[in-house]
């Protein structure tokens, strides 16, 4: 895991964003407990931005609160997968019509330069798991901003970090950029041509997965220690 500034963020975005990848990567195993001292030294952290931070995993239903017994990881299975998958779908659809006809320029240069970035990426041949999925996360969290509606942000926010966790824990495929980077394209020039019936096509085509495109994750690390340097 890639260790977070927090000269750039709040303490308790940091522990949240580290505690949020060492969950969405399964290297904490659903079922889970949350040892609290040891977060707080491997995250260096506080307790109350550390708080503050299990109490907004646990909002999104990456932890479990138990009252008397502390936090645990949430389960998950192939099953929740793919009732996510489908719940999914139907949303990242609506945002991409919504952001058809709300996205402004500076978004849409935004995207631009995030294509750019995976271009790069792809032809230098990098094959971090990690690296690929935070570029389609960012292309999905702000093509969810350009949606205007903050509600369906939030929510989609919620179902990416899910769905992905589901891949990793059940050991089904993740899908990598060497085939996906013509979607992003597609997906740029349809919210470029403000066409919610052509952004719709784009961003449905983009979600179905294709079997020709996909990767195995790594084995998961069967611990609970959420290792910062990673």
């Amino acid at each position: 895991m890639k260790p977070f500034s927090a000269g750039k963020m709040r303490l308790s975005d940091v522990a949240y964003h580290g505690l949020r990848n060492a969950i969405i990567k399964a290297d904490l195993l659903p079922g889970s407990p949350i040892d609290e001292k040891e977060c707080m030294e491997q995250l260096a952290v506080g307790r109350t931005p550390l708080r503050e931070a299990l109490q907004r995993l646990a909002q999104e239903d990456l932890l479990l609160a138990v009252p008397q017994r502390g936090y645990f990881v949430s389960s998950t299975s192939a099953t929740d997968f793919f009732q996510l998958q489908e719940f999914r779908l139907q949303a990242e659809v609506w945002a991409a019509r919504l952001a058809a006809t709300r996205i402004s320029d500076v978004q849409l240069d935004r995207l631009a330069a995030l294509i750019e970035e995976a271009r790069a990426g792809v032809e230098a041949r990098r094959m971090e798991i990690e690296w690929h999925l935070g570029i389609d996360e960012e292309m999905h969290k702000l093509i969810a901003e350009a949606s205007g509606n903050a509600y369906l942000a939030q929510a989609l926010t919620r179902l990416y970090a899910l769905s992905v966790r589901s891949l990793y824990v059940s050991r089904m495929p993740v899908a990598l950029l060497f085939e996906d980077l013509k979607d992003m394209v597609v997906i740029h020039e349809a919210l470029a041509s403000r066409d919610p019936d052509r952004a719709e096509a784009a961003m449905r085509a983009h979600l179905s997965v294709s079997a020709t495109n996909l990767i195995r994750p790594v084995e998961p690390v069967r611990h609970n220690r959420v290792e910062v340097g990673k």
